[in-house]
């Protein structure tokens, strides 16, 4: 209620009612109830009389001391250091009144169940006053949960560490949960979740610095027992347990033994529930962004705009270097990788092969599947479009689309999305390795899986330092039934006068174009010059000046849309000043002669063979330098060319 800002309501009535259900439940012999009682107990303490959150002074047997508002406003605000200083000055402030850490026990009691420890745990509590009295420990573990929210977990060891209430039962109770939770929580990194581990042993094992309560070291060992059965901590779990079977004395080793042999509790640790279908009570007392409603206009929104755009299901394979045979149906294999433990999939091709097509085939694939409250968020960014997209790629499409401040954030904390990320270009230093950058999937952060469109020749090195997490597959061409198939739907969406035996005729008859038709987009620019050229007919097509022709327009077509990427790309200050330059010329017509006089050299010089071994200092002087220097002029009609590949 605190937290939530709730208001208006009477706060003694409150405290008196609750107390009276609280005070019932420490009569209970279960030592976990009994934790709850006084966590409870301490959150009631810290309700606002109808004064800002947080800020509030503690009211301990008199006026509120300056540490004690410090310490909340420091859980609220996570300014770490400070916090941890104002902890000490409670501390200090209630030694007078504390002496739980001058009467710690220095013997090992009896071991009880922990269903059955209740009254002892509140013994421990009563001696530190934690019940009806503001205490440290509260605040220090509101700051732990903080901490982890925010996945900051050296600042969560160092709090739980320095913490001068640390050897509080109450406190010890609530971290040994908290780590529990923590190594049960796939979210956190394994070596994290392990170092977790390590730390509940230490708790158990260092009677200096952690105390010698019974329950405190049972719950440890009963948390311990409950990872063993956990895949990814299991290991680590069991060589914990194996080295505290020895620790100590032999009244410990006995204790140990007893906390094996007693019933262990019916408190498992946390798992994660699935939100609710409906917004809650809480969530409408709590004013809870409304998300649906806006994703379904997003949904709306998308779907309108594929419409029946033509779609060819595409093959790929697993690599550049895998047999062009082991084809594979793409969407099966991006679905397959969505239910996998993998991160990311890079969607290799190269231009035109497909690549933003399939990836908004994808997005609606997603759209229509779509569960409601807890289904995984398709998100489509052009990448081209988003400032700066190493850094909150997801809340600046976000916005981009409409969803406000409080959307976000409720989406960040419990939504999962599949980022559908085009036009990637390794080049630009403002798109490397997104996911790194944007700190995806870590504890606190965005949860996603990532589908990344780029050319063959842009997979970089940033993506390939972790193949575990990620997944490629390269775009094939398109076979011939693929073609066919294609032609097909292009000619139900146009109604045009060409039948499937004048196209096939046409990619028979102009030399080069049935292997151009294997690339999609020169394919579907094919169909469009067609159509603005003549009237079917077979002698018209087999005339030279038609093919000529024919490859004007197609070249043309090509650089008109090369432009167009290139006017929403971030480029350089002098790349941009050269680009401009080139359009106020004639982008087109610049890029047709320089497409031509390419080739004429290459015809020449290398014998019609198109690949150009380049080097910047070897060839400085000869005829590649007139088309591959550094110049910005011939760098962006060399990016705009068709078919074009750099690298191996």
């Amino acid at each position: 209620m605190a937290d939530s800002r709730i208001k208006g309501f009477d706060r003694e009535q409150l405290d008196e009612s609750l107390s009276a259900y609280l005070d019932g439940l420490k009569g209970t012999s279960d030592a976990f109830m009994v934790y709850q009682a006084a966590y409870a107990y301490q959150a009631l303490e810290h309700i606002p009389f109808n004064e800002k959150l947080w800020q509030t002074a503690f009211q301990r047997i008199g006026n509120p001391t300056q540490s004690e508002s410090k310490a909340m406003k420091g859980a609220h605000s996570v300014n770490f250091n400070e916090f941890l200083e104002s902890l000490s000055n409670i501390q200090q402030e209630l030694d007078g009144v504390l002496m739980f850490s001058q009467s710690t026990s220095s013997t090992y009691k009896g071991v009880k169940s922990i269903s059955e420890s209740g009254q002892d745990f509140l013994d421990c509590l009563n001696e530190g006053l934690s019940f009806k009295c503001k205490q440290a420990w509260y605040p220090a573990l509101r700051m732990a949960d903080v901490l982890l929210r925010e996945g900051r977990f050296c600042d969560f060891r160092k709090l739980v560490c320095e913490a001068p209430c640390r050897r509080n039962p109450a406190f010890q109770w609530g971290l040994c949960q908290r780590l529990g939770d923590l190594t049960t929580n796939s979210k956190w990194d394994a070596k994290i979740r392990q170092s977790a581990v390590t730390l509940l042993g230490e708790i158990y094992r260092n009677d200096t610095m952690w105390g010698r309560q019974t329950i405190i070291k049972q719950w440890t060992i009963e948390i311990l027992m409950q990872l063993t059965s956990a895949h990814d901590v299991k290991q680590t779990a069991e060589t914990v347990l194996r080295r505290l079977r020895t620790d100590g004395d032999s009244t410990k080793q006995a204790m140990y033994q007893a906390c094996l042999k007693v019933e262990p509790s019916s408190y498992p640790l946390r798992v994660a529930l699935p939100p609710p279908v409906t917004l809650s009570l809480l969530d409408r007392v709590q004013d809870t962004p409304d998300i649906e409603t806006r994703l379904r206009r997003l949904r709306k929104q998308r779907l309108k705009e594929q419409g029946d755009a033509i779609f060819v299901p595409l093959q790929a394979k697993a690599s550049l270097q895998a047999s062009n045979y082991d084809r594979f149906l793409l969407m099966d294999n991006v679905k397959a990788f969505l239910s996998s433990d993998q991160n990311v999939f890079l969607l290799l091709g190269d231009s035109g092969a497909g690549k933003s097509t399939f990836n908004r085939a994808l997005e609606c694939e997603l759209w229509n599947t779509y569960k409601k409250i807890d289904g995984d968020i398709p998100l489509y960014i052009n990448l081209t479009l988003i400032d700066k997209p190493r850094y909150d790629l997801i809340p600046k499409q976000l916005q981009r689309e409409g969803f406000t401040e409080t959307q976000i954030t409720e989406m960040k904390s419990r939504r999962q999305f599949v980022l559908i990320c085009d036009e990637y270009e390794d080049n630009n230093q403002q798109m490397r390795n997104l996911y790194t950058t944007n700190r995806l999937n870590q504890p606190g952060q965005w949860n996603v899986k990532m589908v990344i469109g780029c050319r063959s020749e842009y997979l970089g090195s940033d993506y390939q330092l972790q193949p575990e997490l990620f997944q490629q597959a390269v775009i094939m061409p398109f076979s011939a039934d693929q073609v066919q198939d294609y032609i097909n739907q292009h000619m139900s969406a146009h109604k045009t006068l060409w039948e499937m035996h004048h196209y096939i005729l046409a990619l028979d008859q102009i030399p080069g174009l049935k292997d151009l038709a294997k690339n999609p987009l020169l394919l579907s620019l094919a169909m469009e010059v067609f159509s603005q050229m003549t009237n079917p007919g077979r002698h018209i097509l087999m005339s030279r000046f038609i093919k000529v022709r024919f490859y004007d327009h197609l070249a043309e077509n090509w650089f008109e849309r090369s432009q167009k990427r290139l006017e929403k790309q971030d480029l350089s200050p002098q790349a941009r000043e050269a680009f401009e330059m080139l359009t106020a010329d004639g982008f087109t017509l610049n890029g047709v002669n320089y497409m031509k006089e390419l080739a004429v050299a290459i015809y020449k010089n290398q014998g019609g063979n198109t690949v150009v071994k380049y080097s910047r200092f070897k060839d400085e002087g000869t005829w590649k330098d007139d088309f591959f220097c550094q110049d910005d002029h011939k760098q962006l009609l060399l990016e705009a060319c068709p078919l074009t590949r750099n690298g191996n």
